[in-house]
């Protein structure tokens, strides 16, 4: 067994796509994936993911740190992508090529990435739009219609995912738990539970057509029926009223609705295994690149679109109750304040229309730990 720290599919994938899948040594910018001749679906990927810090100590080692925890060398902050040349290069030269010089280089390069995107946005140029299906496959790609309820999209590349991930989601369909069988379309802002598994074909463009049967809309509730709860502070603390606990509800209840549903993780509830967003774990990964707003605008039409079966009760509701579509979402911040992030959501919801507003929503500074039920009933003292 390898004693190596080594670097998640994701977050291997989210370097690559912060550095636009080119080398970010300095003056290279060298390509590091495209199309190979042994198959329509074969790639030619000469990237890395490389350590700043070695991944593990001993001979060859370069810039390894000990202190470093096995969270800290595995995360994105301790990678940088490189084509195969240059991730050799710079674990055979510790001396010229230093931590902080990685880091500058890394910085750098995502800078120039980051303002190429922003004078092509500025431009008029049409921009990478992102599409979803299940939680492990985002591609940019095109939708191209409707027909007897199969929605049909070009795919043009994979973010997260590849054919063969997008091929065992189909063949292990039946297996797939009913909160992960979706899809999700940026560009209208809407998204469908997956009636049955999709299908890929290859296209004369090069590209594939992807088909994903799909129920209908979802039930939504109008924003005057948002359940009564208890009223919430800007900082999530309870509020009060002449000295009884606040109430909200309908309406007014609909700005807290959203900042707890967007701020709730998944995996943060041991009841609720498969309820919440993944907010915090793309800010981790995306973090200043323009990436960043596109994932999270997935993960707000998943909560807005998507049912979640509730297995306490077995009933059905979309998380964002009242949200029939989402227009976009913005950053507001670079960085969060006491982890809080503040965005602007402009959605459209049921009964009031399109409705825009600037919220905070929490980002957790450590990974969310997914408590077991037993471990949740065992109590803080016997996790630890």
């Amino acid at each position: 067994m390898s004693n190596r720290d080594e670097f998640s599919g994701r977050t291997k994938a989210a370097v690559a796509l912060r550095a636009n899948h080119h080398c970010s040594f300095r003056n290279c910018l060298q390509p590091t994936s495209g199309p190979s001749d042994e198959s329509p679906e074969a790639v030619n990927m000469i990237g890395k993911a490389a350590h700043i810090h070695a991944a593990a100590s001993g001979r060859g080692a370069r810039r390894y740190l000990a202190s470093m925890t096995r969270e800290e060398r595995t995360h994105i902050a301790n990678a940088i992508w490189l084509c195969a040349t240059h991730a050799d290069l710079i674990d055979r030269d510790e001396v010229t090529y230093t931590a902080d010089v990685l880091r500058a280089m890394k910085a750098e390069h995502e800078a120039k990435c980051a303002e190429r995107q922003r004078n092509a946005l500025s431009a008029g140029e049409p921009s990478p739009d992102l599409i979803a299906i299940g939680p492990d496959i985002v591609f940019v790609g095109k939708f191209l219609g409707v027909e007897s309820e199969v929605w049909s999209f070009h795919l043009e590349s994979f973010i997260d995912g590849d054919v063969h991930t997008l091929i065992t989601f189909a063949d292990r369909y039946d297996q797939t738990t009913t909160n992960d069988r979706y899809v999700l379309v940026n560009e209208l802002g809407d998204g469908r539970a997956l009636r049955a598994k999709p299908s890929v074909t290859r296209d004369t463009t090069g590209g594939y057509t992807v088909r994903c049967p799909v129920f209908p809309s979802a039930a939504r509730i109008s924003a005057a029926d948002i359940p009564k709860s208890w009223a919430l502070s800007d900082s999530h603390d309870l509020m009060t009223n002449n000295g009884n606990w606040a109430m909200v509800s309908g309406v007014d209840a609909l700005p807290q609705q959203v900042k707890t549903c967007l701020s709730h993780q998944m995996g943060e509830s041991p009841l609720h295994r498969d309820f919440g967003t993944r907010f915090a774990e793309y800010y981790n990964l995306l973090a200043g690149s323009l990436w960043l707003d596109r994932y999270l605008n997935l993960e707000v039409i998943r909560q807005a679109a998507i049912p979640y079966i509730d297995p306490t009760n077995n009933q059905q509701y979309t998380p964002l109750l009242c949200v029939e579509r989402v227009f976009g979402i913005k950053i507001l911040a670079d960085t969060p304040t006491k982890n809080w992030l503040p965005i602007r959501v402009d959605l459209s919801v049921k009964g009031l229309g399109r409705w825009q507003h600037d919220l905070s929503v929490c980002i957790p500074p450590e990974p969310i730990r997914r408590w077991s039920f037993d471990e949740f009933l065992a109590g803080p003292c016997v996790r630890g």
